[in-house]
């Protein structure tokens, strides 16, 4: 006889599994049956179900006809809606499970498709999503899962219901395009065509492209990645990974051909086409270009510089129309003529204010000024902006750049040196992680609580927004094996999403948590903006999540463990969306 566990847990909860006592947290859910929910309206809720069976079965989340392979398995099926607003959109999406760098099974992506197959003993979960509509009446609405049970021909029954109580707050959350938060996760197109084996620039590559572009416009990303050279980060060195070899290779957008006698012509229709689409999707604040400043190296491996008089490695690659052979610009003087020809075009679009150029990490000083001030020399109308991972810089270019983004720890040591730089520098502050620091992260062995930390962590900072490189650096098989350089890199470090077989990107319960955060400096904005006394009345909040008010705590060689800097606890996180929401609930009917 088939027997059937199931219960409820939170949108932050993440289900893992494979040696000992490993995913055993999960029994305690079996016992809730019910959960409660709070939300604004045009936003959205979400919770997970899990479940179990004593044999193998398989479970379903739409309504087409289920028989497997495997024999005559009992399927579950779900049906979830909001009792008295059946027309509010709800989505599931079966969770699947990814191999973390301790080869534990830890839940991740999001999967589309609308069936899968559960081993006896195994905890599935699925992933509940309510869109509540900008028109939706204020107060508490109550909404079902229903799990129907059938084998082969049998008559499905409903053995289970499981409810939700969704508490509908009177505030409109604003649409992504409108956030407040500046959001810069950078775009790698040129491996997004290679995991959906689609010709780079084809017709079918942009297809591909506007789906991951609107999903990053669904987190309200503010910036275009632009490739303006050759592979300017070498490709993250993946040639030097040997037991897992990956092609990480960013490539141009710009197509430059030479004519009989020594002209150049540019092509930045590539470019410019990817801009507009993103410029469509409501990501139009900013145009960063990689490939102008900072080329990573490695000479030893024969990636170094191919212009010998010039003080940067860019690799402008053209195809001569004289021998009909492909080459690289080998002299400075084709480099600057080339790097005038992109700020003109800039210029001509109307662009060139939302331009930036990027420097990552850059490590000398002295080069790296020697480089910037070639650049101001040759393209006087670009504004600068640095990833910077040497606390230095900071100072040392406070009145250089445009755009500072220094690493949690170089926000660390330069701490006091940055708020007083917030209100003078010209552009934005913000700050990033990547493969370092440890925490707060968004690897797969962090809580997915530290995803959505960050947003909330800006908002107490008081910077502009958040920058990460890795939404799609997938490594040669994401699907099968996302753990790549460990331990440099740990699992998740390169990805948000992953591909999907129809061309979409697969969403995560990381990628989901981090919408969450982003939500919520977006709703400690709005506190700020409608209280004058808005600093005593978030005291609450960051009472509430942040354990250390000191920021410099977050600092590696502090040795602070996570839970001594900031809550773990999910209900904790719904209180302070609660809060927040009923202040600005009350702050909106005192001034109507």
């Amino acid at each position: 006889m088939f027997c059937l566990q199931y219960g409820l847990t939170d949108e932050s909860y993440k289900y893992c599994y494979g040696i000992d006592d490993v995913g055993r947290d999960a029994e305690d859910f079996f016992h809730c049956h019910s959960i409660s929910l709070v939300a604004a309206r045009r936003d959205w809720a979400a919770f997970q179900v899990l479940l179990k069976g004593n044999r193998e079965f398989t479970v379903s989340v739409g309504d087409t006809p289920v028989f497997s392979p495997r024999g005559q398995l009992p399927n579950v099926r779900l049906k979830a809606a909001v009792g008295q607003y059946p027309e509010w959109p709800v989505k599931m999406h079966i969770i699947d499970f990814v191999e973390d760098d301790d080869r534990l099974m830890k839940a991740d992506i999001l999967l589309n498709d609308e069936t899968v197959h559960v081993e006896p003993g195994m905890v599935q979960p699925i992933w509940v999503e309510i869109r509540i509509p900008e028109d939706a009446q204020p107060g508490i609405s109550r909404g079902r899962v229903d799990l129907f049970v059938h084998t082969m021909f049998e008559d499905e029954v409903c053995t289970a219901s499981l409810e939700f109580d969704l508490d509908v707050k009177d505030v409109v959350m604003p649409l992504p395009s409108e956030y407040s938060f500046h959001l810069d996760l950078w775009q790698h197109a040129s491996n997004i065509s290679r995991k959906h084996e689609v010709h780079l620039w084809s017709e079918e590559h942009f297809k591909v492209l506007e789906e991951y572009i609107k999903s990053l416009s669904e987190l309200g990303q503010k910036a275009v990645t632009v490739i303006a050279s050759e592979i300017p980060w070498s490709g993250q060195q993946c040639f030097k990974v040997t037991n897992y070899l990956s092609n990480l290779f960013e490539f141009s957008m710009v197509r430059v051909q030479r004519e009989a006698g020594g002209r150049y012509n540019y092509d930045f229709s590539i470019m410019q086409r990817y801009i507009e689409m993103c410029f469509k999707y409501g990501i139009d604040q900013e145009i960063e270009v990689f490939g102008l400043v900072n080329i990573w190296t490695s000479p030893e491996d024969g990636y170094g510089s191919v212009a010998d008089d010039y003080p940067d490695a860019i690799r402008i690659r053209y195809f001569d129309t004289t021998d009909g052979c492909y080459k690289y610009m080998k002299s400075a003087e084709e480099i600057k003529c080339y790097i005038k020809a992109l700020e003109q075009f800039f210029i001509e679009n109307k662009w060139i204010d939302r331009v930036r150029i990027v420097a990552d990490e850059p490590s000398d000083v002295k080069l790296y000024r020697e480089r910037l001030n070639l650049l101001k020399e040759t393209a006087p109308s670009f504004k600068y902006k640095t990833a910077i991972n040497h606390a230095e810089f900071v100072a040392e270019f406070k009145d250089e750049i445009h755009d500072f983004v220094p690493i949690l720890p170089c926000v660390c040591d330069e701490w006091e040196l940055l708020k007083q730089l917030k209100d003078s520098i010209r552009g934005r502050l913000m700050w990033y992680v990547c493969c370092w620091p440890p925490i707060p992260n968004t690897f797969i062995s962090s809580p997915l609580l530290e995803s959505r930390l960050i947003g909330i962590l800006t908002a107490y900072m008081d910077l502009d927004g958040f920058l990460r490189w890795n939404y799609t650096v997938w490594p040669e098989r994401p699907r099968e094996r996302i753990s790549y350089r460990y331990p440099n890199w740990k699992a998740g470090d390169t990805n948000f999403v992953y591909p999907g077989n129809d061309g979409r990107p697969l969403l995560t319960l990381r990628y989901k948590n981090f919408k969450r955060g982003i939500e919520d400096f977006e709703l400690i904005n709005m506190v700020k903006k409608l209280y004058p006394d808005s600093c005593k009345r978030l005291e609450k909040i960051w009472d509430r999540l942040l354990y250390s008010k000191d920021i410099t705590d977050f600092h590696p060689s502090r040795g602070k463990k996570a839970e001594e800097l900031y809550s773990l606890d999910y209900e904790d996180y719904k209180c302070v969306r609660a809060m927040l929401l009923e202040l600005i609930e009350k702050a909106q009917t005192c001034n109507s």
